[in-house]
């Protein structure tokens, strides 16, 4: 076959992920998701009740909290790992963060310090800080680290490993955020190729620079990820999401490597076929990598970070078909600030995991935590869960909002129910075999808010229409069941008030109709497209 010379000359790696076991998210038992433990029914036995739209789920719920034992950290696999060949050296930019400039007197409240939006100035506020707490140095070290740009960070926490080993959770961040660093930077610039039009130069660049740079990049984000092995929790997790993301970049700088222009576009596509079934390994290893690192960030609490939107929106781009982020298109009430505003989740977390380190950073913690109402966290649990997809956090949105009788608490509700009866973790979502097995289907409770709650019965009708789009069945019921989410998504606009979410619902069900007519005509069923 003609496209066999340059998918031939593609050389991929596919060993296993970096040492990083993934956190499964509970299974939840047979028994305990049909409300009751009983064995199951005779042919004889009367089915148990529908308990109806608003019945709270019984599981899975959170886990009794355990202390964390926080291990102590060899640095010498961290230290071999920093020395692998074609590992990008840190911007020239970086060097003023690493030896700031001094801030005398050092400040004394570190709130303040967090909430300073200049990079360079914060950094050298909290380096005076670090200078004069030896007791809590390596906590700011890390601190400084995490909220520097990404390709910087290792030179700040560098430095700081001289040791043999670190200690407690800083230790761990600190070596983690070393390699999440370097790994940031592998995998970014691919060699370029300015003729492509004709065979031999693309044949001789393919099997030359770009298979080299391939295979060393590819050696380079397998050295860097195998210290991850060492660490656990969220430090883990930095490590873990830039070593997918590394492999996923991988994939798409090759998946981005030049044709000739000779080519048609049949001889293209198969091509492109070819090329991403030999590309498909490191994919998955990059796609497992991510959702390892997903799940510590959940673990540990952390909603809004930017690594975390980084992740999801690569994992969007190279599994269009199952979008991780599909759910940032439901509507929602609008939720109130943060206490702390400005401040990342997981620096407060350096503060709050390490009860050796608390006293001296009292005073932000006071008011990074204070006592939330119920709606709030049920808000908050929503929020994880669009980002995590973990049943869990749907489960306990729904308990500690189901009390609250507001209409836009009953759409918190409605909405966390749901999802609860949908996939269990993002793994599940996009490895499920089909849109149909994700069972996004029960939106009763959504429904029945569209006729009790005129205040929010258009964004009821939207979300239980975008809920039912992600999952429509296969063969001939996918035109009927799409005809029904395009009923569902004009009925939306005609109850939505805000022009923007009104044409956005419009838009939505001319697509769901369209694939309603392709699936009538024969066609597989598509999922109709989820504008961002």
């Amino acid at each position: 076959m003609k496209k066999a010379w340059i998918v031939g000359g593609l050389f991929v790696v596919t060993v296993g992920c970096g040492g990083a076991a993934a956190q499964q998210p509970p299974v939840t038992p047979a028994s305990a998701a049909s409300g009751n433990g009983s064995a199951a029914l005779g042919p004889e036995a009367t089915p148990p009740p529908d308990p109806g739209p608003w019945a709270l789920p019984e599981w899975p719920r959170d886990p009794k909290s355990q202390p964390n034992e926080v291990k102590d950290v060899r640095t010498e696999v961290w230290a071999k790992a920093s020395k692998v060949k074609g590992l990008p050296q840190a911007p020239a930019s970086c060097a003023a963060l690493a030896k700031p400039a001094v801030v005398k007197p050092a400040p004394t409240d570190l709130s303040v310090v967090l909430l300073e939006k200049d990079t360079t100035k914060r950094n050298a506020m909290l380096f005076a800080i670090e200078t004069a707490k030896p007791e809590v140095a390596l906590t700011i070290r890390a601190m400084r680290a995490e909220l520097a740009p990404i390709e910087c960070a290792d030179a700040i926490t560098d430095p700081a490993l001289s040791a043999a080993s670190v200690q407690g959770v800083a230790g761990q961040m600190t070596v983690g955020l070393s390699l999440a660093s370097k790994l940031s930077r592998t995998a970014a610039n691919a060699p370029a190729m300015k003729d492509a039009s004709d065979k031999e130069k693309v044949k001789r660049f393919i099997q030359g620079p770009l298979r080299q740079w391939m295979v060393e990049q590819a050696s380079a984000i397998d050295a860097l990820s195998a210290p991850a092995s060492e660490l656990t929790g969220l430090a883990r997790g930095v490590v873990a999401v830039e070593a997918g993301m590394a492999d996923l970049r991988l994939v798409d700088r090759i998946r981005s490597s030049p044709t000739p222009s000779s080519w048609d576009k049949e001889l293209k596509a198969v091509y492109e076929a070819a090329l991403d079934e030999a590309l498909e390994p490191r994919k998955v290893r990059g796609r497992d990598a991510a959702l390892v690192g997903l799940a510590d960030f959940a673990a540990a609490g952390v909603v809004h970070d930017a690594r975390i939107d980084r992740a999801r929106g690569l994992l969007s781009k190279l599994y269009g078909g199952r979008r991780i982020d599909a759910l940032d298109a439901l509507l929602l009430p609008a939720s109130e600030p943060d206490q702390v505003a400005g401040i990342p989740e997981s620096v407060l977390l350096l503060v709050s995991a390490d009860p050796a380190k608390r006293e001296p950073f009292a005073q932000l913690l006071a008011r990074a935590f204070p006592v939330e109402a119920p709606s709030k966290s049920a808000r908050a649990r929503l929020e994880m869960g669009r980002r995590y997809w973990r049943r869990v956090d749907f489960v306990e949105a729904a308990h500690a909002v189901s009390k609250d009788a507001s209409p836009e608490a009953r759409l918190v509700l409605a909405v966390s129910l749901a999802l609860a009866k949908g996939p269990n973790g993002p793994k599940e979502m996009m490895s499920a075999p089909s849109p149909q097995a994700l069972g996004l289907t029960d939106t009763r409770a959504l429904d029945a808010l569209v006729i009790e709650a005129p205040t929010v019965a258009g964004m009821a009708a939207y979300d239980a229409a975008h809920i039912r789009s992600l999952s429509p069945p296969e063969g001939d019921p996918a035109g009927p069941y799409l005809a029904d989410v395009a009923a569902r998504f004009r009925k939306a606009a005609a109850l939505l008030e805000d022009p923007a979410q009104r044409k956005r619902a419009e838009e939505r069900a001319a697509d769901a109709e369209a694939a309603s007519k392709a699936a009538g005509d024969g066609k597989p069923p598509a999922v109709p497209a989820s504008p961002q």
